[in-house]
């Protein structure tokens, strides 16, 4: 289950352009949003909801702007969700439903492509995600592919907002109730990160580096579920126990097999980056430790990964429990 905290965050990052003219509103940041539903969200905290969505429908009828309508109406999602103790709570699905109405009255109030209906998507999206993490309804899927459309044509396929876009896609894409170990879903997905991951170096911007960790981090996730039984040769992953160093090494350490040469040039590829990696027998095993950046060899990981080093192999380690 996504931690609240950090899916807060995603859903009340601001998903325009920095620059915003003017001449157009501001978009929905996470202080205006809190402080734009208050009272109403207080109300619903003290179990007077019908009272808060009472209030905040009488504030959407006197207010004439369509996209001010719409604000209000994300906003009260927003404050609901972010309130709610718990996803079995009845806030959790009030604010479930306003989040639909959000991408109703934006996509109501703006032109079709406008990136704000993009965000609105997505935050409705991985609140459903979160939610019903292990099979979200099916609805999510065409609002995933339609925010990325909408991302794509107006701020371009190689903005850090679109390619974030691509993660979210391919993590649903291989969740086992829908893929059904279907090795095309699954490259489908790989090749979507690789996508991000690739995109991502490509930028100088501070977000790019956390992106590409992102990305890394859902590629890993896939490896763990789908590598060693996939059908496709990529994404590749050993499935080779450490017995020697099993004790002293992380369950989601990476670890890298293959020919020797191959496995020197991965060696000198990580000193230069001043990563360390552990020998373990014929194994080579990088721990991604908490504080422990990967970004400097991710572009590195992500070829191994998707089998375009040959002699080289990449995979994670196994638990205790799963070591023959």
């Amino acid at each position: 289950m996504i931690a609240r905290r950090a899916l807060i965050a995603v859903l009340l990052a601001v998903a325009t352009p920095t620059a915003v003219p003017a001449a157009e509103p501001a978009p929905l940041t996470q202080a205006r949003a809190v402080k734009l539903v208050a009272r109403e969200v207080d109300l619903a905290q003290r179990g007077r909801m019908a009272e808060a969505e009472r209030a905040v429908t009488r504030r959407l009828a006197a207010t004439r702007s369509g996209r001010e309508r719409a604000d209000l109406t994300e906003a009260f999602a927003i404050g609901l969700y972010a309130a709610a103790p718990a996803f079995d709570h009845p806030m959790t699905a009030r604010a479930q439903a306003w989040f639909e109405r959000a991408v109703d009255a934006y996509t109501e109030a703006l032109q079709r492509d406008d990136p704000e209906i993009a965000t609105a998507l997505v935050r409705r999206a991985e609140v459903e995600r979160a939610v019903h993490a292990e099979a979200p309804a099916d609805w999510i899927d065409g609002a995933y592919r339609q925010a990325y459309r909408i991302r794509s044509a107006r701020l371009g396929p190689e903005s850090l907002v679109t390619l974030s876009t691509l993660i979210p896609m391919a993590e649903l894409m291989v969740l086992p109730s829908r893929a059904r170990g279907d090795g095309t879903a699954v490259e489908a997905a790989a090749s979507m990160l690789r996508q991000a991951i690739e995109g991502a170096g490509q930028s100088d911007a501070p977000a790019a580096a956390r992106l590409r960790i992102d990305a890394f981090d859902a590629m890993q996730r896939l490896q763990l579920l789908y590598g060693a039984a996939s059908a496709t040769p990529n994404p590749r992953i050993s499935g080779a126990t450490i017995q020697p160093c099993r004790d002293r090494i992380r369950a989601d350490a990476l670890v890298f097999t293959g020919n020797q040469d191959a496995l020197e040039m991965l060696a000198t590829r990580f000193l230069r980056a001043k990563l360390d990696l552990a020998p373990c027998g014929s194994a080579l095993v990088f721990e991604l430790a908490p504080g422990v950046d990967p970004a400097p060899v991710l572009g590195l990981l992500t070829d191994i990964a998707s089998g375009k080093i040959r002699g080289l192999y990449m995979g994670l380690a196994e638990s205790p429990t799963s070591a023959r």
